[in-house]
Parts: structure tokens; sequence; C-alpha cells
């Protein structure tokens, strides 16, 4: 049973036992009834909202996993050597390369071992100067 129902049938036992109402008691009681009535009606409300914004949600996490998915993916198919963001250009087997993270914004970086040579680098995101030092 749920709340509606309750609602109604609590009206019914009061209204089945003929009150006097002119009684302070009757106007009381009336008057809580009143009152549970009006939260009723609120909570109802409340938990239509509350079902309707979940069914938003699922489907803003399903939309999500859609464009994961066709983020991702993409990833999962490179092979091992890093060529995210260097320039498409014929590689050779020697050739390495390393992910360096600007430490500004955070953005990760794949340069090969001509950029680590030079010593330093301009971050492509946000144009922070990274310095690049393997002695010792």
């Amino acid at each position: 049973m749920n709340m509606i129902e309750k609602l109604a049938y609590v009206k019914g036992l009061v209204e089945g036992l003929a009150l006097d109402e002119n009684k302070k008691d009757t106007k009381v009681i009336k008057s809580l009834i009143d009152l549970i009535e009006d939260l009723v009606v609120n909570v109802t409300g409340l938990e239509d909202g509350y079902v309707e914004i979940h069914q938003q949600l699922d489907a803003v996490d399903e939309d999500l996993g859609e464009i994961e998915k066709a983020l991702y993916d993409d990833e999962d198919d490179d092979d091992d050597d890093c060529d995210c963001c260097m320039p498409k250009r014929e590689k050779t087997q020697d050739e390495l390369f390393y992910e360096v993270t600007c430490p500004t914004c955070g953005e990760t970086l794949c340069i090969d071992e001509d950029i680590v040579n030079e010593g330093e680098m301009e971050c492509t995101n946000c144009g922070e100067k990274l310095e690049f030092d393997l002695e010792g």
C-alpha cells in the first residue's frame, strides 16, 4: 500500500467515526489529516522527480560510456611505440619515443630522442618550457 492509499484509508476511518464537527478534537484531527495530505502530495512529487532525474542520469551515463569507448578503444589499437603527438613520418626500428608529462597543465606528450637530445621544448598544450637533462 503506497502513501496515497494509506491516506485514503485513514480519511475513510475518520469519516466513518461520524465525529461532531463542532468539537475541538475533531478540528485537530481534520487539520492533521490535511497536513498529512499535503505532505503525501509533496513527497509523491519528489519521488516522481527523483525517478525522472534517475532516468536522465542513466541516459547520460550510457552516452558517456559510448564516448569513452569511442575515445579509448582507438588508444588500445596503438602499438607500443608512442607516436600520438608526433607528426606522421617514417619510423625506423631503432627510433625511441618517450612520454613526458607537463608539470603545469598535466598534458602527456610523446617526444622522440632528437627532442630529448636538444634538451628542451615547449609544451604543445600550454607553452610551458620543458627541459630535459640526461646527465648523471
